[in-house]
């Protein structure tokens, strides 16, 4: 659910003037102050010695941050990769120290690639997690609100393809250009007089798909199939009476269902912004340590996988700094390009609901005219 929506016909520029307003110590010091975080120093430093020194630091990190995103803007593929995962890096350690009020101890980026792949695809590139405790993919994934260890699963091999298929945005270019199925299921929701139904494409295949998706029992009813208006087969999705809401929002204001990956038979669901993180980690690594296959990915692509690279990186660069902010204010924040209109209040009511307000209104005009007939008599 939005929280707040913010009128701009820029929202890349807004949602950064949102940020650098905490690349002052005011702002940084009354963040600290509204929410009563304690800033830890080291050593018994003194408190205003240990909130300049972290505050000097998220500063810092916000206005690299800012610096790199904007150099991404107008930079080439060759070199696109790099500028957003530094910059992002430099985002989420300012992140981190705002929402815990500490410096964040991070010795390494806690993941590496491997290269021993089939060049067909760079989506094949391998990727391993280490360094739980000092990594930075395992910091900033805490401060995010994701609390499970991803080094426990490295029996399973993730690859870059594993993380493309979990972002929202480029769902449809993933199964276009791979020719497999994504980990997203989109949701058309129809309003009924039986209440909300959402529809998912069936793309052959069972219902069986839903038991991967996490809590899915807590949120719907079983789902049944049925059609579409294109005599499609869909599955029908009803929401049980007091069930959660498991959904996501895409940043199209598409809403859908993710898929988790399945390893040693537990469910695990990665958010998406460390979904686009991972992925900016793997791409950055291969063109900053092997241009021996990132030269001939830009320049010779023949798969189309080069538009979704594209795309990918377009939308973590409006999609991350969103949910960083997200994280900062503890509340979801959407910039928008309509602007503001009236609530439209009307709306549609049942038969019962017809007569109970005919019976109110007969009610009252009896009441009215009574009141009417005891003043005539009065007067006579």
């Amino acid at each position: 659910m939005i929280d707040s929506k913010i009128y701009t016909e820029n929202p890349e520029q807004e949602q950064w003037r949102a940020l650098l307003q905490y690349s002052y110590k005011a702002n940084i010091r009354r963040y600290f102050s509204d929410r009563e975080i304690t800033v830890a120093g080291k050593d018994g430093e003194e408190s205003e010695k240990a909130f300049d020194s972290i505050a000097d630091a998220i500063a810092g990190a916000m206005l690299q941050a800012d610096e790199y995103y904007r150099a991404s803007q107008v930079a080439s593929l060759h070199v696109e990769p790099l500028l957003l995962y530094y910059g992002t890096t430099n985002l989420l350690y300012a992140m981190s120290m705002l929402v815990s009020g500490q410096r964040a101890s991070i010795q390494n980026h806690g993941m590496q690639i491997r290269t021993d792949f089939n060049p067909n695809f760079i989506s094949n590139t391998r990727i391993h997690f280490s360094h739980s405790a000092d990594g930075g993919i395992h910091i900033f994934a805490k401060n995010l609100g994701f609390k499970k260890d991803l080094c426990t699963y490295n029996q399973y091999e993730w690859t870059l393809g594993d993380f493309f298929d979990s972002i929202a945005e480029i769902s449809n270019d993933y199964c276009h250009c791979y020719g497999q199925t994504s980990k997203i299921l989109l949701l058309d929701v129809v309003k009924t007089a039986e209440g909300v139904v959402e529809k998912v494409n069936a793309k052959g295949e069972s219902n069986n798909i839903f038991t991967n998706v996490e809590d899915f029992s807590k949120a719907y009813l079983r789902p049944q199939e049925g059609k579409n208006e294109k005599n499609e087969s869909v599955f029908l999705l009803r929401h049980k009476i007091n069930g959660i809401d498991i959904s996501h929002i895409s940043y199209s204001g598409q809403p859908y269902l993710q898929i988790a990956h399945v390893i040693n038979g537990k469910l695990i669901t990665i958010p998406e912004e460390l979904n686009l993180y991972i992925s900016l980690f793997a791409l950055c690594s291969l063109c900053r340590y092997n241009p021996n296959i990132w030269y001939p990915f830009v320049t010779q692509d023949s798969t189309g996988e080069r538009l979704l690279v594209e795309k990918m990186l377009y939308y973590s660069r409006r999609i991350i700094p969103n949910a960083v902010l997200n994280r900062i204010e503890k509340k979801q924040i959407s910039f928008v390009s309509d602007k503001y209109v009236p609530e439209d209040r009307v709306h549609l009511v049942g038969e019962h609901e017809v007569k109970d307000i005919v019976r109110k209104e007969v009610f009252e005009q009896m009441s009215r005219q009574q009141a009417n007939n005891i003043v005539q008599q009065r007067r006579r």
